[in-house]
């Protein structure tokens, strides 16, 4: 390397896989710079560069050789640093140049006993779950859950009717060779690796479960709908546990009943174009990803799926796997998967590809609908993604409070929650909406008895009438 390369590695500053110190005096820190990025992708580090980016240089002697050899026990395990010295013309000095090369089948690295990560913002301590995570997969450990044996449960404590469906998908969209179709539930688990030796394994439970047990307890997901992060308010909210299509299935028709739909007329179309505040598409692969890509080892945690006001959040238990970081997933990056059978049942269902372009849908989608990038975050526990909207949805009289001093019945807040998220609807489409619906009159009295109360309105007269919520002076 020379000073010209250093120069062109530097200017751009300090990232994630540059960091420049100032002198040895600086080691140290320099140390849990390298060893966060050995746990990344890899990187530079250098000695003899100011915090400004200007290059300076350092003395070396013998002892400062030594010095940086010893350096490197402080690592584990052992480390892939190449150390250079580059000369500075006129005098003397040097720069020291660390060349951190990270190899797939090494870490999780530590400097003096701890781990760290090297982010776009810093070096920080990495998470003992991630730590413990990356632990079991280089030990080849974390993929075991899955297949390890279902214990005390059997075929028939699985839907088969969901079985036979996803073979018959997985045959239809040539997912499944022709050659293998059977009609015979033993051999499409045996197809999807679900059963060995007669025994189920746990990924069969997760993605088939006919009543999911308390013993999967990570088998569950919470839903709410929330006016803001603080969760005082709540609109709704419905826990539940279940197989995997049970999970996605809910968490998107609850998604459906609160983002708002907006509609609008094209010049050249007749029929009326309804769009969702969000792509439904979008948050649909999220919360595949979060099913397929969660830590079924650790039973300590759940999928949440939170709406607020401003944004909507979904999390689940479980780092980014196989060294893949949160800035490769608005780029094209290999699919890295920690539960491989299950995935392979959702690709069969045509519901994930093979090449890890989930999160690149995502972000598409949003922007196709001029919306607000979403943020992808590794947090403590596992991992979060949160889509924005263009501007606050939600009614404003569910954020003041009066539902419980008007002593509504619940069909009646059920009502609302209706016309919170389709407005100008007519009494027979509120009643298509209803969960349990009464008679047509029934419904009617209750709007008519809302719209007493100041809660909601409508124009039009009879049938043709359209209710909507009621707008606040």
């Amino acid at each position: 390397m020379d000073l010209k390369q250093i120069q062109q590695l530097i200017s751009n500053g300090e990232t994630e896989a540059i960091e420049y110190k100032k002198s040895l005096a600086e080691l140290e820190k320099l140390g849990k710079a390298l060893c966060g990025q050995l746990n990344v992708k890899g990187g530079y580090g250098f000695i003899g560069i100011s915090d400004s980016g200007k290059i300076i240089g350092t003395e070396v002697t013998d002892s400062t050789k030594k010095k940086l050899t010893a350096f490197k026990d402080h690592f584990d395990p052992w480390p892939h640093i190449e150390l250079e010295y580059v000369s500075l013309p006129d005098s003397g000095k040097q720069v020291i140049v660390f060349i951190c090369q990270r190899l797939p089948d090494d870490g999780p690295y530590t400097f003096k006993g701890k781990p760290y990560l090297k982010t776009p913002s810093g070096i920080k301590p990495m998470p003992s779950e991630k730590y413990k995570n990356l632990l079991l997969e280089h030990a080849g450990l974390s993929k075991a859950w899955e297949a390890l044996p279902a214990n005390h449960f059997a075929l028939d404590d699985l839907d088969h009717e969901e079985i036979i469906k996803t073979f018959k998908i997985g045959i239809r969209e040539k997912r499944i060779p022709d050659d293998e179709y059977t009609e015979d539930v033993h051999e499409m688990l045996t197809h999807f690796d679900l059963v060995q030796n007669n025994v189920l394994s746990n990924a069969g439970m997760v993605l088939f479960a006919k009543k999911m047990p308390a013993d999967y307890s990570q088998c569950f997901i919470r839903m709410g709908r929330f006016i803001d992060e603080t969760m005082d308010e709540v609109f709704d909210s419905k826990q539940l546990r279940g197989n995997a299509f049970q999970l996605l299935n809910e968490a998107v028709e609850f998604v459906r009943r609160h983002i708002p739909i907006s509609s609008r007329y094209d010049p050249n179309q007749l029929e009326r174009i309804d769009e969702a505040a969000l792509p439904l598409l979008a948050i649909r692969e999220a919360i595949i990803n979060s099913i397929v890509h969660r830590d079924y080892s650790n039973r300590s945690g759940d999928i949440s799926l939170l709406i607020f006001n401003d944004f909507l959040e979904i999390h689940n238990i479980g780092h980014l796997y196989g060294g893949l970081t949160v800035n490769q997933l608005s780029q094209r990056h290999p699919s890295r998967r920690r539960n491989e059978r299950i995935a392979q049942v959702f690709f069969a269902r045509k519901l994930i590809d093979r090449w890890g372009g989930g999160t690149r849908r995502i972000l598409k989608l949003c922007a196709e609908s001029d919306l607000p990038k979403p943020e992808f975050a590794e947090e403590t526990d596992g991992f979060a993604i949160r889509f924005f909207f263009k501007e606050p949805i939600g009614p404003a009289v569910v954020k003041k409070g009066p539902l419980p001093a008007l002593k509504l019945n619940d069909r009646q807040k059920e009502i609302l929650q209706i016309l919170a998220t389709t407005d100008n609807l007519p009494l027979r489409e509120v009643l298509d909406l209803l969960t349990n619906p009464p008679a047509a009159r029934t419904v009617g009295d209750d709007l008519a008895d809302l719209k007493a109360k100041g809660l909601v309105d409508s124009y039009g007269i009879g049938r043709g009438a359209k209710w909507h919520l009621a707008k606040k002076p």
